[in-house]
């Protein structure tokens, strides 16, 4: 037993500046390796924006064509030039046998940073370009 002084209780709380500093840095870590892979999910997932656009003024178009024989070259026609989400702008070019739809990312919104993917495209054979953005 310890008669002597009586054992000091410790009134420190919190915590100490290189136990934060380690946890900063863990965080930072942590946030430099997901935040570029969450990034580029995000980049894929909005492209499905541009597919559903796509493939809705290609439905459009070919219900232009039984009905008047010939494709049409006019986008509002084909019910508006731009996208469910908004994050593209549609465009069509056809030539009355053939079509081509274009799915643009619109400038101002973030899906214009997604490199190689922010023109896609769908003919009247189905053909999606560029392969490489059509996951």
């Amino acid at each position: 037993m310890n008669r002597g002084k009586p054992m000091a209780m410790s009134h420190e709380k919190g915590f100490s500046l290189p136990e934060l500093i380690i946890v900063v840095a863990i965080i930072g870590i942590l946030a430099g390796i997901v935040y570029p892979s969450y990034s580029q999910y995000m980049y894929e997932v909005r492209r499905s924006d541009a597919w559903s656009g796509l493939t809705a003024a290609a439905a459009a178009q070919e219900r232009w064509y039984s009905i008047n024989h010939t494709y049409t070259d006019s986008i509002d026609n084909l019910g508006g030039s731009g996208s469910p989400e908004g994050y593209y702008s549609i465009s069509v070019e056809a030539d009355g046998s053939a079509f081509t739809l274009t799915a643009t990312a619109i400038t101002t919104e973030v899906q214009a940073s997604d490199s190689g993917c922010t023109a896609l495209t769908l003919d009247h054979f189905g053909i999606q370009a560029p392969e490489s953005c059509w996951k």
